[in-house]
């Protein structure tokens, strides 16, 4: 019976190339686990454990963090609470004269990847132009 690993070419070679750029974050993460990074190779803890867990590692990972050092803090919970932050400042910003005037319009927060906070704020499609997008009768 052929080893799983080696049905999928790169195996053990993009773990080694892992293990070198990350070796630290990685022996942090098997420490957690109570393993060790010098136990790779025995029964203990072979090269398809080691992929399985590389693999599944949680977000909160030392992995993770460091292989994405501007996002990792920025989960599902963070970018709910930009957006509701966002939101409560934009229902705000429209009572006030500045809006009605256009101006002013508050600030995004910012999030990881986007350059400025005005990219998310677009401009309103009419209702017309709308209806010909959707190739709609009017």
């Amino acid at each position: 019976m052929a080893h799983p690993l080696r049905s999928q070419p790169g195996g053990i070679l993009s773990l080694d190339a892992l293990l070198e750029e990350h070796c630290e974050a990685i022996e942090y993460d098997l420490i957690t686990l109570g393993l060790r990074l010098h136990q790779l190779g025995t029964e203990v803890l072979g090269w398809r454990e080691l992929k399985a867990i590389v693999r599944w590692l949680p977000t909160e990972s030392a992995l993770f963090r460091a292989m994405n050092p501007e996002s990792h803090r920025w989960q599902l919970d963070q970018f709910l609470l930009a957006d509701i932050t966002d939101s409560l400042r934009w229902l705000v910003w429209a009572k006030t004269d500045d809006a009605r005037n256009g101006r002013n319009r508050p600030e995004l927060v910012p999030r990881p990847g986007v350059q400025s906070g005005r990219e998310r704020i677009g401009t309103a499609t009419g209702i017309g132009e709308m209806n010909k997008f959707l190739d709609w009768d009017e």
